[in-house]
């Protein structure tokens, strides 16, 4: 567990607040909204599971439950064509302000670090997925 993480741990219920607080903002987002709704499906259940599951994401990344994921986040994103490097900038403008209306300051600041070198990666890693074969990386 990043150190951060565990000097501010959070609960399983204020892990389950930040979630839905979320994405009732991304589904709002004129760009993400469309591209998580297409995603994820059209009703409330299917929003409900996924969200259950992003749930279990960071219970597990916060070391708070290490057995409630399973599942490669990065190859779910580069494997959706809908998803682009830059979408991450505005996921983590999303997760930051949830952070920031949910939880302490402390702890708001130390899940927004983590989410913040998980989107690198993953807008990384998806970058990666869209480049030609053969093209040098793109490293910003």
């Amino acid at each position: 567990m990043p150190a951060d993480a565990a000097q501010h741990p959070l609960q399983s219920d204020q892990i389950d607040r930040l979630v839905a607080v979320f994405y009732a903002r991304l589904r709002q987002d004129p760009q993400l909204g469309p591209v998580f709704a297409a995603a994820i499906g059209p009703d409330a259940a299917c929003w409900r599971r996924h969200e259950a599951w992003i749930a279990g994401f960071w219970r597990k990344a916060t070391g708070l439950d290490r057995s409630a994921y399973e599942g490669n986040p990065q190859q779910v994103h580069s494997a959706n064509p809908d998803i682009a490097p830059g979408h991450f900038d505005i996921w983590l403008s999303h997760f930051r302000a949830a952070a920031e209306e949910v939880l302490a300051p402390e702890q708001a600041a130390a899940i927004h670090a983590m989410a913040t070198r998980i989107g690198r990666g993953m807008r990384i890693g998806v970058q990666a997925a869209r480049q030609p074969q053969g093209a040098p990386p793109v490293l910003s």
